[in-house]
Formats: structure tokens, sequence, C-alpha cells
């Protein structure tokens, strides 16, 4: 009977223990956050904003941050960036990258490409936004 109880309390124990270190990691494990400031400043290889029809461009993200990146090509109503739209097709991007390549332009015309970059923080209270737009001119070849 003595050996029993003595198991009974061991086992106790150690249910304690470990409940203990579980509530303790996840109490310190969230930490509240302020969200970073984002930036959507990139830069273009282009020269005064004009590509030739067919041809990819590269943007450059030196300045660019945030939690969440994406682009709109703007190469159609669905993919062209617009606030009040959120169904609107962007595609995300990584702030590892120092530039990306963006593929060409199949028809000419104006297209407003965006960069947008979010970040969120205080547990999702705070959500931070900033966007980038350029007019690309494409010609024909």
């Amino acid at each position: 009977m003595q050996i029993l109880l003595k198991s009974k309390i061991k086992k106790m124990k150690r249910t304690y223990i470990l409940s203990t270190l579980i509530m303790l990691m996840v109490a310190f494990g969230c930490n509240k956050e302020d969200a970073i400031t984002p930036s959507a400043d990139f830069t273009t290889n282009l020269q005064n904003n004009t590509l030739k029809k067919g041809k990819p461009f590269t943007i450059y993200l030196d300045h660019v941050q945030g939690d969440f990146l994406v682009y709109f090509k703007g190469s159609s109503e669905e993919n062209t960036y617009d606030a009040g739209d959120p169904t609107r097709l962007g595609t995300p991007f990584s702030s590892d990258l120092d530039s990306l390549v963006i593929s060409a332009y199949n028809s000419p015309g104006e297209y407003v490409f965006t960069v947008v970059a979010s970040s969120s923080g205080n547990w999702a209270k705070d959500y931070l936004q900033d966007k980038k737009s350029i007019t690309i001119n494409v010609e024909d070849e």
C-alpha cells in the first residue's frame, strides 16, 4: 500500500512539473512585439519606366521591408492593386531577396506596377502598410 502511495505521489510531482513547464513556455513564448515600419521603396532597371514588349525587368529591393511583401503586376484587373478590393491577386515575395526579375508584359500599353509592404505587431492589433506604384509604358519591339 505504501509503495502504491509513493508511486502515485511521484507521478503527481512529474505531472505538476511538466504542466508548469508547458504553462511557462506558453506564457513566455508569445512576445508582444511592435510592428516594424514597412517600406515599399523599390527601384528598377527601367529607363524612364519604359520597356519593350516581351522583355522582363528587375526590381531592386534594397529598401523594401515588411513582414508581408506582395507585388501587383497590373497586367489585368485581377492583378492590379486596389486597396478597396481584397480579392485582387498579388504575388508574394521574400524579404530575403535583394532583387526580383518580373516576367514580361506581352502587349503594348501602360501598366501600373505596385509593391505593397505590410507589417503586423502588438498581437495583430497594429497593422501598418506602405505601397509604391509606377506606371510602366510597354512599347512594341
